[in-house]
């Protein structure tokens, strides 16, 4: 149902009488359990516009890290400023936390569809994981920005690399 001449035809049942004449959320749902839900006309708009973004956000942020991990690990780019680590070390770091991002759909896909719905997952997972693992990786590579430290944290960007960037 996507259009109110659609939801005319609905029986009313499925009709939201307290919001009936406001396009907001008109359909309802009641499930085995008694539990009562409500849903917009052509909810599949939202959904999809919100997904996209943050895939979009996702795979940039991916992407640009996994590029550049292990040369960054190792010293590559500052002879100063890095965690000084092998190249078997950060290599292992780099493929450790890559099978951490390719596995935690399954949790996430679990908690959405078993106990938190759609949205709020989407939403915690952003504002719990996303946006923290970006804070950390950017202390960790400009620490003077808001840590004032001198020297890298290599705690920090392993927490961050294993942690929030890969379940975010």
């Amino acid at each position: 149902v996507q259009t109110q001449e659609q939801l005319q035809s609905v029986p009313d049942e499925f009709i939201n009488f307290d919001n009936k004449t406001s396009s907001s959320r008109p359909l309802l749902h009641t499930d085995a359990h008694g539990n009562v839900y409500t849903y917009s006309l052509n909810p599949v708009t939202y959904s999809v516009f919100l997904i996209l973004v943050l895939e979009l956000l996702e795979r940039f942020s991916f992407y640009g890290l996994y590029m550049t991990q292990t040369t960054f690990l190792v010293g590559s780019y500052d002879e100063e400023w890095n965690a000084d680590l092998s190249s078997m070390e950060a290599a292992g770091l780099v493929s450790l936390s890559t099978a951490i991002a390719y596995t935690i759909p399954f949790v996430g896909g679990f908690l959405a569809d078993a106990y938190l719905g759609d949205y709020k997952t989407i939403l915690m997972g952003t504002a719990l994981f996303y946006l923290p693992g970006l804070f950390l990786i950017a202390s960790s590579t400009c620490p003077n920005w808001y840590l004032g430290m001198e020297k890298f944290n290599v705690t920090a960007y392993k927490v961050a690399l294993l942690f929030f960037w890969p379940i975010g």
